[in-house]
């Protein structure tokens, strides 16, 4: 599960189109900012270190530049850094009304723009009402059937917007925010097969591009982790400092879940509560869990799992995202579940909340 942010800024930056030279021209608003404030430009949307700046004049800017490929930049206020607004520097006029109003800076005057901000749209509706249910479940006194059920809520709120993602993706496969949307959103939105769908119908020269290789080469690499395929046995170091094997521990449990997570991760800790809920109820009757934590900082990973109350084993290698088992795996974000038998079999991976919990049930009966 992601957040609003997460969804907004999910890469630093996105290549979009090979090497070229077109120029673009900014025709800007800025609202809530005065006369003679420095705007800053950039494509480093990790960092934000300007590539230029932008001064505005009765109210408004421009800003004329050359690219030589399409990339996702942005425009910040130097005195108010809620004023920002991540566009596409595509050949042609973008019109762009930047705003100290969080959510309300507008894109446009171009194909990818015009795409971007109807999706930044979606976006803002989807995080407006993940942030209510959110607040709401998570209040100090609503018990935990009501928890369960607003992250029900929030797991149907995701699909619909993976589901809006793909459509987007397949209403433009033929240019380049078609290609955009397939390489910049992660597995959480676009699933291996349907991903390896929408590469094939991009143009040909669009295929030749490196992001697209790379992925290709992913997903080839992701097969062989896929359900169906059975897991190698991992050895990592347990919060004690001893080395324990998952294959050890899966054996012990009719089935298991693998929860990749890290003590950092946001959307792992709120899922948590009803993880705890689901192995209570069921590792009588041969659930287990086995945390593989993504974290790279001994002291952080430990203290997540006592401010969780995690009761199942945990693994590590400190290695963040190059966490062995998460490479061998395929997971590119977190939180990730695969569900295995007794013998490492994958059964299924990706499921989450009720989707889980259900299969879990049934798979147990």
């Amino acid at each position: 599960m992601m957040n609003v942010k997460s969804w907004i800024t999910i890469a630093a930056a996105c290549l979009l189109s090979g090497c070229y030279s077109h120029s673009y021209q900014i025709n800007g608003v800025a609202e809530g900012l005065a006369d003679g404030d420095t705007l800053f430009l950039t494509t480093d949307l990790n960092e934000g270190i300007p590539m230029d700046t932008i001064i505005i004049e009765d109210g408004k800017f421009t800003y004329q530049g050359e690219n030589d490929s399409i990339q996702l930049a942005m425009i910040y206020a130097a005195r108010a850094n809620e004023a920002n607004v991540q566009f596409f520097t595509e050949p042609g006029t973008i019109t762009i009304s930047l705003s100290a109003v969080p959510g309300a800076s507008r894109v446009g005057g171009t194909s990818c723009n015009n795409e971007w901000q109807l999706l930044n749209d979606s976006v803002m509706v989807f995080g407006k009402e993940i942030n209510r249910i959110a607040e709401h479940i998570y209040a100090n006194n609503v018990d935990e059937e009501s928890q369960q059920k607003g992250m029900q809520q929030i797991d149907e709120i995701n699909k619909h917007f993976a589901q809006l993602i793909i459509r987007t993706a397949e209403r433009n496969i033929k240019n380049e925010f078609g290609y955009f949307i397939v390489t910049y959103y992660p597995d959480d939105y676009i699933d291996m097969d349907t991903r390896a769908r929408l590469i094939e119908q991009l143009p040909e020269n669009f295929r030749q591009r490196t992001a697209i290789k790379e992925i290709q080469t992913a997903i080839e690499h992701a097969k062989k982790s896929q359900e169906g395929s059975t897991i190698s046995d991992f050895k990592q170091m347990a919060p004690d400092g001893s080395q324990m094997s998952l294959m050890e521990e899966i054996r012990k449990n009719r089935i298991t879940i693998v929860d990749f997570w890290a003590s950092w991760c946001g959307p792992c800790r709120q899922e948590m509560p009803f993880m705890v809920a689901m192995y209570n109820d069921l590792k009588d009757k041969g659930l287990g869990i086995v945390g593989i934590s993504l974290d790279d900082n001994g002291s952080s990973w430990q203290a997540g799992i006592d401010q969780l109350a995690l009761p199942w084993p945990q693994m590590s290698d400190l290695q963040g995202w190059k966490n062995a088992a998460a490479q061998a795996l395929s997971i590119n974000s977190i939180p990730h579940t695969i569900v295995v038998n007794q013998n490492g079999k994958i059964l299924r991976r990706g499921l989450r909340g009720n989707d889980l919990r259900q299969f879990v049930e049934e798979t147990l009966k």
